[in-house]
C-alpha cells in the first residue's frame, strides 16, 4: 500500500472506535508511558495536544507538570512546513492554530530552541556563544534528559513512522542537535502499529514506540 492508502486505512480504523473505546485505549497507553523509565528519567517533555483521532496523552502532560518536568508543545509556522516547540504550564493560554491543532503562543524566550541554546552555553560549553550546536562538544553526564512524544498515523516496532504527510516532525527532528540526551518515542494506538511501512531517506526513525 502507498503512504496515502495507509493513512486512509488508519483513519478508517480509528473512526470505528467509540469515544469510550478511544479513551480506554488512550488511558492504557498513558499508563505505559508514565510507568516507563524514559518518562521517569526525563526532565523535559516535548508533547502534543491531541487531535480527535489521536491517542489522548493529556494525563501524561498533567502528570509531567505535577512532577515539575518542563513541558513544551509544538506550534506550526503558518504557510510553512516548519514548527517550533514552546514552553507550556498551567497559566499558558492555548489557542487553535493550523489544521485545528491547539497551540501555545509564540515567544522566543519560551521556545525550545532558546532553551537548548541556554543549556548549551551554561552547561555544555561556557565559552560557546554561537547558535551553531555542531561546535559544542557532547557532555558525558548531562543534567537534562529530554523525551519527545511523537504522534503519527502509523508506526512499526522498529521505529518507522508514517506522519500525516506534511513533514513537520521529520524536518524538525532532522535539525535537532545530537549532543543532548534526547529520546524520540512514537505514540500510537494498537491499530496504528503495523508490521512494515514504506519509508524514504528523509523519514526519521524513532528510538522507541509506546503502544
Amino acid at each position: 500500500m502507498t503512504k496515502a492508502e495507509l493513512r486512509k486505512e488508519i483513519r478508517t480504523r480509528i473512526s470505528e472506535f467509540s469515544g469510550e473505546e478511544l479513551k480506554v485505549q488512550s488511558d492504557l497507553l498513558c499508563k505505559k508511558i508514565l510507568n516507563s523509565n524514559l518518562y521517569r528519567d526525563c526532565t523535559t517533555l516535548l508533547a502534543y495536544m491531541p487531535l480527535a483521532d489521536e491517542a489522548d496523552i493529556t494525563p501524561v502532560i498533567q502528570k509531567a507538570l505535577s512532577h515539575a518536568k518542563k513541558v513544551f508543545f509544538p506550534r506550526i509556522l503558518p504557510g510553512t512546513n516548519q514548527m517550533e516547540f514552546y514552553r507550556y504550564d498551567s497559566t499558558t493560554e492555548i489557542t487553535q492554530g493550523s489544521f485545528g491543532i491547539s497551540e501555545p503562543p509564540a515567544s522566543s524566550e519560551r521556545s525550545f530552541s532558546n532553551f537548548l541554546q541556554k543549556m548549551s552555553i551554561n552547561e555544555y560549553s561556557p565559552k560557546a556563544h554561537s547558535s551553531n550546536y555542531v561546535d559544542i562538544a557532547p557532555h558525558e553526564n548531562p543534567t537534562e534528559h529530554i523525551l519527545i512524544l511523537v504522534p503519527g498515523r502509523a508506526f512499526t516496532k522498529d521505529g518507522k513512522r508514517l506522519g500525516r504527510g506534511k513533514g513537520f516532525y521529520d524536518l524538525y527532528l532532522s535539525q535537532m542537535p545530537q549532543i543532548f540526551d534526547i529520546k524520540k518515542s512514537g505514540v500510537c494506538l494498537p491499530c496504528q502499529l503495523l508490521s512494515e511501512l514504506p519509508t524514504t531517506p528523509d523519514d526519521i526513525i524513532m528510538d522507541t514506540i509506546f503502544v
